[in-house]
């Protein structure tokens, strides 16, 4: 029988949001809680980010720090962080209702049922806890009730004739009405207008801050896009939206120096580390960081997903100090094929080229962040990109001259716009590659540089496209955008780059190995329509000559070769209408 040492190190939090837990089991814990004084300045706010960014953990720690009922604990919780030593005037302060709309059934025929059911049991489970401090048999009372927004009306008043103040704190307020819109678009709208319920708990909040000595008097929710708060606003207009405040750019995620100062107390800790810290960073940082949510932060911290950086160090430390094999959590994917339903208002391949398919191909795209939208603003050009913003699909690259550049952040999320691509393909023109072949002609493009095979098989599953009539209109954005999609999910030794820079000079496609992958692939695209003759191809051709060596001769892309062993392939590849006219290798 195997003994297993006791750890003699923290636990990783991975996966889990209670702070009180995290703290009385001495887990690894981020300290954020430098952030409070400043939180304080806001009543009612909004703070949204996207999933797995510690947003729940965030707000676990704000519950236990203004929890009156959590007053004796609170040297145990907060004792050796920034808040515990410098403390506000409001800690312990007030009673916390605190709901979580994740646990809401998003079933149509189920979720009016759910949400009055979840509703009466956390105000139920609040009477319980602070029974002592309201009048008596007021639990007695609650419990009685079977409709949330009369308990709720009930309970406030009670809270308010006690003399206590709430302190209210929603999380992932729009969890399950961002999946009824994904499903269906109608059910969502009887969701959040009319006389909708959730419409109603929102009125129902709002006049809980209205009165002289309201009894409600914070309010902090979390979710992912202000989506459906702006839907309900009639009946809910209060709340201050800092998501994109600089102040709070960092309250949620890792910096670098917080993910360093974690990868370093591990390295001492654990003694099985086979890569320094350093190493570890440029391995990571291409996949987990980069997201920025501020114009004002452009030349700051930007955040590692929080998730991403627990789990990859979860399975660094479990391999025996060995790079796992898989870089992105299966969770996170799912979450953004979750998401990628949202974004289902652009699908257009034809005479408007997809704003998806714009995105991939530049990497980048310009445009205004929005801190309010509703479903009816989403053919806007600006609040469509603002929502994929907020879904984490778009990042804060630059801001100047009142421009704002958004940026696809990292290669975790770069891998989601490829696969929708593909997917988008597959939906539009109803085809797609052969995984088994694609499996095989792959490999040996990645090991062995057998590049020509793997590439014409590419150029003629798009040949086999030659009848549809979108893949004539959209062109270049077309072939670009078939080829980067058989870098999502169906060759994943490489990291796809579109429009790199090399120096001074952006290439339209770079193949950066990875997994010690030997060979990498820097591909020149051209394209000219069916009606273009010979000299035209070859025009092009010519044209792609004199820019390929550029690329593959930027001293970076050189070093890098050089350190790392790689084998640098040039390719031209130009295209008349939907065949592959020309197929050339550029020697360095």
């Amino acid at each position: 029988m195997t003994i297993f040492a006791k750890k003699t190190y923290r636990l990783l939090p991975y996966g889990q949001s209670d702070f009180a837990t995290i703290r009385r089991e001495n887990r690894y814990y981020v300290d954020k809680t430098m952030f409070i004084p400043a939180l304080e300045e806001f009543k009612y706010q909004m703070f949204l980010r996207p999933r797995r960014f510690g947003k729940s953990l965030m707000l676990n720690m704000l519950s236990a720090y203004y929890d009156v009922d959590m007053k004796d604990d609170f040297d145990m919780l907060f004792g050796d962080l920034y808040i515990g030593k410098n403390p506000t005037e409001e800690r312990n302060k007030y009673l916390i209702l605190k709901f979580n709309f994740s646990k809401v059934n998003p079933d149509p025929e189920k979720v009016n049922d759910s949400f009055n059911d979840l509703v009466l049991l956390t105000l139920r489970d609040f009477a319980e806890k602070y029974k002592c401090m309201l009048r008596e048999g007021a639990l007695d009372e609650i419990r009685l009730q079977t409709d949330s927004n009369t308990a709720f009306t009930e309970l406030l008043n009670i809270v308010q004739r006690s003399g206590r103040e709430v302190y209210v704190i929603i999380d992932e307020y729009d969890n399950f009405a961002n999946t009824m819109l994904a499903d269906n678009e109608s059910n969502y709208k009887d969701l959040t207008h009319g006389d909708g319920f959730f419409r109603l708990f929102f009125n129902n909040l709002k006049a809980t801050t209205t009165d002289n000595n309201a009894p409600v008097a914070r309010i902090m929710i979390s979710g992912v896009t202000p989506l459906t708060l702006s839907d309900v606003t009639s009946g809910y207009n209060i709340g201050m939206n800092i998501s994109t405040d600089f102040q709070f750019n960092t309250l949620a995620g890792f910096t670098e120096t917080e993910f360093r100062q974690m990868l370093e107390y591990y390295r001492d800790a654990t003694g099985i580390f086979n890569h320094s810290v350093d190493e570890l960073i440029k391995i990571t940082k291409p996949w987990y960081d980069n997201n920025c949510f501020s114009t004002d932060s452009v030349s700051q911290d930007r955040m590692y997903n929080s998730d991403m950086a627990l789990y990859f160090l979860r399975e660094y430390i479990k391999n025996d100090g060995n790079i796992p094999d898989r870089l992105v959590d299966d969770n996170i994917i799912t979450d953004y094929n979750k998401m990628a339903k949202l974004i289902r208002f652009e699908k257009q391949f034809g005479e408007k080229t997809s704003l998806i398919q714009r995105i991939t191909t530049d990497g980048e795209i310009y445009a205004r962040v929005k801190t309010t939208f509703s479903l009816k603003d989403l053919t806007s050009y600006e609040n469509l990109v603002s929502l994929m913003f907020y879904m984490g699909l778009l990042s804060v690259g630059n801001h100047e001259r009142g421009r704002t550049l958004l940026v696809i952040p990292n290669s975790t999320v770069r891998q989601q716009y490829l696969d929708y691509m593909k997917k988008s393909y597959e939906t539009l023109i109803s085809w797609k590659t052969d995984d088994n072949i694609m499996n095989d002609l792959g490999y040996n493009f990645a090991w062995n540089g057998e590049h020509e095979p793997f590439l014409r098989y590419i150029a003629s599953c798009m040949k086999e496209t030659s009848d549809n009539r979108d893949f004539i209109k959209t062109g270049e954005a077309f072939v670009k955008g078939f080829i980067l999609g058989q870098f999502g999910t169906n060759l994943n030794y490489y990291l796809a780059h579109s429009e790199y820079a090399h120096g001074h000079c952006y290439s339209d496609l770079y193949l950066e190995p990875r997994l010690d992958t030997p060979y990498a692939y820097v591909i020149e695209l051209k394209y000219c329509p069916k009606s273009s003759n010979e000299k035209d191809i070859d025009d092009l051709l010519a044209e792609a000559r004199i820019q390929l060596p550029k690329y593959i001769n930027d001293n970076g892309l050189q070093t890098a070769a050089k350190d790392k062993g790689w084998t640098l392939q040039g390719i031209i590849m130009v295209f008349n209408g939907w065949e592959l006219a020309r197929y050339e290798v550029i020697e360095h």
